[in-house]
């Protein structure tokens, strides 16, 4: 399939167009000790995306602006669990299909809605409350860019996840995903709080999970739920 990607997001979405499947059975497990293994040796990926929830309830988030939502495990659980609508955006039209099904069939296709494109290239128009960003930066070139663009839709919060570098595990999964062709992406906490300092959106919260960590910024007038 021919796009207008750089060559750098074309080989991320052709990674993931490739995992469609197994990025989906992450999540969901056909048995029961897979979940169990994920819930505990992986449990940053689910520990992010309660997180969010938290924070989302916190400044009162009503709707989210799922960025590179895969395939839609993050925007249905949140919907599940209270949240009016979210819009979930990926480069992988494989991944988008998925997720519409997904929503279908937890019976919320009235709160998720999903799209396929590159974000960067998003234009402006409505706003959400909170914009979040899952398991992304990993696949970033351009980070400020694109933590700047994230800001443009957000009313009240940003939040991400990002991978954190370490001696051993960084350089063996950067080597294991550019032998698939996926570039990635690894970062400490300076970095990040330079990235949202450069953005200038508002408050800046930081902690760290595993191996990488949560950061989000909230607008200064951001109201706090009661």
């Amino acid at each position: 399939m021919t796009n207008n990607y750089s060559e750098h997001t074309s080989k991320v979405q052709e990674f993931f167009d490739d995992r469609v499947r197994a990025y989906d059975a992450f999540y969901d497990p056909p048995s029961a000790f897979a979940r169990g293994f994920n819930r505990v040796f992986r449990k940053d990926v689910f520990h992010r995306r309660d997180q969010a929830l938290i924070v989302a309830r916190q400044y009162g988030c009503r709707d989210i602006l799922d960025v590179g939502c895969g395939s839609g495990q993050n925007s249905v659980w949140w919907a599940r669990r209270g949240v009016d609508e979210v819009l979930g955006v990926d480069i992988s039209g494989l991944m988008v299909r998925e997720a519409t099904e997904l929503a279908a069939r937890a019976e919320v296709p009235d709160r998720c809605q999903f799209r396929a494109l590159d974000f960067s290239d998003m234009l402006v128009g409505r706003k959400f409350d909170m914009v979040a960003a899952l398991g992304v930066f990993d696949y970033v070139e351009e980070p400020i860019a694109f933590l700047r663009h994230m800001s443009l839709f957000a009313k009240r919060v940003i939040y991400g996840s990002f991978p954190g570098w370490t001696l051993l595990r960084s350089p063996l999964r950067k080597l294991r995903y550019a032998v698939r062709g996926c570039p990635t992406h690894f970062y400490r906490r300076s970095e990040v709080e330079a990235l949202f300092e450069t953005i200038g959106f508002g408050r800046f919260a930081c902690r760290t999970l595993g191996s990488g960590l949560l950061a989000w910024c909230v607008k200064d007038d951001a109201p706090v739920a009661q």
